[in-house]
């Protein structure tokens, strides 16, 4: 591993294969796998384990660059309508960072990275396949792209000993400005009614996921409104529902006074108040709305044990440019005009929707 000046100066950080790290699969998405970064001997580093490039520790081995502390390392796939990572940085450092306090947002480290290390990190994949197997399997034989030359460090929100964690997508906090008047759904509640009947409606009704609660929830400031949406949520990540009722105790002030959401809220109707149907999807703004829109929220909650004080951390990342290249442009708009023509919106649909599934905030008023 070395390190370099970019041209607007500040050193960037190389990974490459004599870089004295080990990576483990930790999550993925369609676009980006990220992996937990690891001594070379394989386990979650300690502090002894960073320092200087070229130091070694007491036993021998070589440190890591103590820029990887605390850090998850984030590297794009193989796949034609993922933004490269430089112009998706570039993109957020111009149009996302300057819009939310530094502390409410995953930390983004550019670094470079060699074909060699993407090999590498690629075999850890393939191993998360078989016989491992902790990689999903509608991911399986989708490796990482060898002609990226670049990644992201990213904060570290994982769970430890002294705190649970959880992530979810808080998706579209405020209506679509492309549903009819009178709607009985919110765009997100829309889209996922109109998915529960077209792919498995019997499934879709058994089914509890971090997606089965009304997003129009998280920012009324209702706490009888906000704990049935925590629920799911943390049901997810943290298992247990004995364990659920403590993290929803812990968590549920908080949610209540939560400022952030209110503030994605807002800037998400800032930054397109138009509506798919209407703006140019080309459209920076517009852009910025969608990456604000397809965001995920990071909680990590201390354990109840902790002292008093501990402190709740949230974050938000993953909040990619979003271009309409590839068809997703396309893609966006018909599923707008799918979401009104067929009665989504107003839950006139032909076919209803399943029972048993959260219903939407509209539909309660």
């Amino acid at each position: 591993m070395v390190a370099t000046r970019s041209k607007e100066g500040p050193r960037i950080l190389i990974l490459d294969q004599d870089t004295p790290v080990r990576v483990r699969y930790h999550a993925e998405g369609a676009a980006n796998v990220v992996f937990i970064i690891t001594s070379s001997r394989g386990v979650v580093s300690e502090d002894d384990d960073y320092g200087p490039v070229g130091s070694t520790t007491e036993d021998g081995i070589p440190r890591i660059d103590v820029r990887l502390k605390g850090k998850l390392l984030r590297l794009r796939k193989d796949v034609p309508s993922v933004t490269p990572v430089v112009d998706s940085h570039r993109h957020y450092e111009n149009h996302i960072e300057p819009l939310f306090p530094a502390e409410s947002l995953v930390e983004q480290l550019v670094c470079n990275i060699t074909p060699a290390f993407v090999r590498k990190c690629n075999v850890a994949l393939r191993m998360e396949e078989e016989p491992l197997m902790k990689r999903p399997k509608k991911r399986h034989g989708v490796n990482l792209s060898e002609t990226e030359s670049h990644g992201l460090l990213i904060t570290d929100m994982t769970c430890d000993d002294k705190h649970a964690s959880t992530e979810f997508k808080p998706k579209w906090l405020a209506q679509s400005p492309s549903a009819p008047p009178g709607s009985k759904r919110c765009r997100t509640c829309a889209l996922r009614a109109m998915r529960d009947v077209k792919s498995n409606a019997k499934l879709a009704t058994s089914r509890r996921d971090s997606a089965d609660f009304c997003p129009l929830t998280l920012v009324s400031g209702d706490k009888d409104l906000i704990r049935p949406s925590l629920e799911p949520i943390l049901l997810k990540s943290i298992g247990a529902p004995l364990d659920i009722l403590k993290f929803v105790n812990l968590t549920l002030p908080y949610f209540q006074n939560l400022h952030l959401f209110k503030l994605l809220r807002d800037l998400q109707v800032q930054k397109d108040p138009q509506g798919v149907l209407e703006v140019d999807s080309s459209n920076v703004d517009f852009m910025t709305a969608m990456a604000l829109r397809d965001c995920t929220f990071f909680l990590k909650i201390p354990n109840q044990d902790e002292k008093e004080g501990a402190r709740i951390e949230a974050r938000l990342g993953d909040l990619d440019l979003k271009t309409p290249d590839g068809g997703k442009g396309d893609y966006w708009m018909e599923t707008e005009q799918q979401l009104i023509d067929e009665g989504w919106y107003t839950a006139t649909e032909k076919t209803p929707a399943p029972k048993g599934r959260c219903v939407c905030l509209l539909s309660r008023k």
